[in-house]
């Protein structure tokens, strides 16, 4: 449900929530995780064999991450209704982000698709690592931007 309002804070910060700070914070964020969405949708595919093995270092990066998914939810949600006019403007804003999103993801995905078999087979090996390795810690990769949306108060 989530997404567009990253990109177009991304194109379009102060349209996404204010001066640019949050929205774009939120933006790096957010997309980061679908970049990873992305990577795993491709790995699946290129080295199927693999897939089970990718799906539990997805899953371990997935549950070390769960809050700060929600929070990203939440956030990006709050920031979508805040620009939004009415409930019917809300639907639409959300719509078109979703959409946005998606499409991120999916290029994500295509891209990595699009690479020689080797190079391809080697990105997936080395997420798999990631995705296991201190380096995927979103907590610390992001401490700024999480810093910067943190000064807001998110409602539940």
């Amino acid at each position: 449900m989530i997404c567009a309002a990253t990109v177009s804070a991304a194109q379009n910060p102060a349209a996404a929530g204010g001066e640019g700070g949050y929205g774009q914070a939120l933006s790096t964020i957010y997309l980061a995780h679908q970049r990873v969405l992305g990577i795993r949708e491709a790995c699946d595919r290129i080295q199927p064999a693999q897939a089970k093995a990718t799906e539990k270092a997805f899953i371990g990066w997935q549950a070390r991450h769960k809050l700060l998914l929600s929070e990203l939810e939440l956030r990006l949600t709050q920031m979508i209704r805040g620009a939004s006019s009415d409930e019917r403007d809300y639907l639409r804003n959300i719509g078109r982000h979703e959409g946005a999103i998606l499409d991120y993801r999916m290029s994500v995905r295509d891209d990595l698709l699009g690479e020689p078999p080797e190079a391809a087979a080697k990105v997936c090996a080395d997420f798999r690592g990631y995705l296991s390795g201190p380096g995927s810690d979103f907590h610390k990769q992001y401490a700024d931007e999480l810093r910067l949306l943190r000064q807001r108060r998110a409602l539940k």
